[in-house]
């Protein structure tokens, strides 16, 4: 970094090489820092805290806290750098048992702006800053979090995927909006289409309950009345959490991606929504049809027991649900389409998501681009 800044030289990190914007890139005569070889995850003696390098892997994270009896808070995508995303805020699957990511953050080791290693701790301006904002303001080598030693029957979970046939759109969007997101549950709904065995476009919803198959069926009875036409849930170890999001871990292709972040959910409106992805992904000769649109749902009750001023992290307590929508496809001639699906989408999305101003998780700096 020091070099960098002396001869002006852009540079940029690199932890789990996962990310889909067009930001995230170096110029030619940039510089990529690579942190993989910082990989390492340690335990204290007493598995309450964990230390991370700053390349590691969520999927190594998790490796690792299973072999310790223990529970870390991650994202939910396998690939990803697991500090990198925590440093955004953190969403995962003990979200809301454990609060944000960055809620779990106890100090860190950071090469700031001036090219300078110190270690952050509490009661420091940077350690507010990081923890929200972290790629903003240095290069993370290692972070110590929170560890949660656990029973055996800790490691497990009931999840698994829900499929229903579009039709089924509405209904399936008012069950959503009407659960109540206790600590144990979250869900995330996927329009999928290339991917699904029908091939045909399909709504997948994919239910996580930390606890056991009975319990989990029961939190999410309204979901499994509805008949759907697929249910792969199962009580799954905790290495397993993440298996279903492994194909977002696919590299290469266009993947630009339209976030939005909503306080409630219109049934109507999803399914305008659901109309426009049919749409897109029947067109374009079959070229856009691995695209996909994303709603997630937490329970906040955990990251909003925290003050909102405790980090750096935008919208806390004012995003319930985070929707994506992400055209996908090979062909550089669809960009302009693309573009015009993404931002449409989200504008119908936003058009009801009960926020004003508008607010997304992990990129606010973009909201002026919003139609």
């Amino acid at each position: 970094m020091q070099y960098c800044i002396k001869y002006d030289i852009q540079f940029f990190a690199q932890s789990g090489a996962h990310g889909f914007t067009t930001t995230l890139d170096v110029p030619p005569d940039g510089i990529l820092i690579n942190l993989r070889q910082l990989n390492s995850v340690t335990f204290n003696d007493e598995r309450t805290e964990v230390t991370l390098g700053g390349g590691v892997l969520i999927s190594e994270v998790i490796e690792a806290a299973s072999s310790n009896s223990t529970l870390v808070s991650t994202g939910n995508c396998n690939c990803v750098g697991a500090i990198g995303a925590i440093l955004a805020g953190g969403y995962g699957n003990l979200m809301g048992i454990y609060g944000y990511g960055v809620d779990n953050i106890l100090s860190l080791n950071v090469v700031s702006g001036n090219g300078v290693l110190q270690t952050v701790t509490d009661g420091d301006d940077l350690f507010w800053a990081v923890r929200g904002a972290g790629p903003n303001f240095g290069i993370v080598t290692s972070v110590i979090m929170k560890a949660y030693p656990v029973q055996p029957a800790g490691l497990y979970a009931w999840l698994g995927a829900l499929t229903f046939t579009g039709d089924k759109i509405e209904a399936v969007t008012k069950a959503i909006s009407e659960l109540e997101l206790k600590p144990e549950m979250n869900l995330l709904m996927y329009f999928l289409d290339a991917r699904a065995p029908s091939k045909t476009p399909t709504i997948v919803v994919t239910p996580f309950y930390h606890g056991s198959e009975a319990e989990g069926r029961a939190t999410f009875s309204s979901l499994l009345n509805l008949g759907p036409t697929l249910d792969t849930t199962a009580s799954t170890h905790y290495t397993h959490w993440n298996d279903g999001s492994q194909s977002a871990c696919i590299k290469g292709d266009r993947k630009p991606s339209y976030c939005s972040g909503l306080a409630k959910i219109d049934p109507g409106t999803w399914k305008q929504v659901w109309d426009e992805y049919v749409t897109w992904v029947s067109s374009n000769d079959g070229k856009s049809r691995n695209s996909t649109v994303i709603l997630e749902a937490y329970s906040m009750d955990k990251v909003q027991s925290f003050p909102v001023n405790s980090s750096s992290v935008p919208w806390r307590g004012r995003i319930k649900f985070n929707a994506l929508v992400v055209p996908w496809y090979k062909d550089k001639g669809l960009d302009l389409a693309a573009e015009s699906y993404g931002r449409f989408t989200r504008s119908l999305i936003l058009s009801t998501s009960g926020l004003d101003p508008p607010a997304t998780y992990v990129l606010p700096t973009e909201l002026d681009k919003y139609p």
